[in-house]
């Protein structure tokens, strides 16, 4: 058993010509409650860890879709390194608006955002080889939990509903992605997360 990480690059650093970067997300996402994850039903790739074959939850619990409109969904989403005394690890974020407002959006949505914590996952323009770059997991490690939640009755961002902002900290990996065997074998999947089934 090795008792330290051997830190090396193992592939170049180049563009994709035939493939190549597309920047943004799609509009439509997917949202959890972390603790509703059954960690023990996680399967991973057997040669890649950052790559998620099986996404499950406990017994009776569901995911919740998210839908963002327009050109630019979830502004704001981001991830940095972090420096840290012995290993430097990512702080991810997703901006979320709710173009909504109202008692039962404050009592399902907003309180359980502003004290819960939650795994999304987003879908990127940019599917990569594959398709294996299509899914990607925020907070899988960590959780994501609110660090800004706003109702600005006059932006003309939100038009009076809410905005929010999730973080994971201290996450040791870079990126997670969700792929099972195949981009439609993965939507099912999700699907039937929201489904509940």
């Amino acid at each position: 058993m090795s008792t330290s990480c051997d830190f090396k690059l193992a592939a170049d650093l180049s563009a994709s010509c035939e493939n190549p970067s597309v920047a943004g997300l799609k509009n439509t996402g997917y949202i959890m409650n972390f603790d509703d994850i059954d960690f023990s039903a996680l399967t991973y790739d057997e040669t890649n860890p950052n790559i998620v074959k099986t996404l499950a939850l406990q017994p009776g619990k569901k995911a919740y879709s998210m839908y963002v409109p327009g050109a630019k969904p979830y502004t704001g989403t981001n991830k940095a390194m972090v420096k840290g005394n012995y290993r430097n690890k990512f702080t991810k974020t997703v901006n979320v608006v709710i173009l909504d407002n109202g008692p039962d959006v404050c009592h399902n949505i907003i309180d359980q955002l502003a004290n819960g914590q939650f795994v999304i996952v987003l879908e990127n323009k940019f599917a990569g080889a594959g398709a294996k770059n299509t899914f990607e997991i925020y907070g899988l490690e960590q959780g994501m939990s609110a660090s800004t939640l706003t109702d600005d009755k006059y932006s003309e961002e939100t038009d009076g509903g809410w905005a929010a902002t999730l973080e994971e900290t201290n996450a040791p990996r870079s990126g997670i992605f969700l792929f099972g065997e195949s981009l439609a074998a993965t939507r099912t999947a999700l699907a039937s997360l929201v489904s509940g089934s």
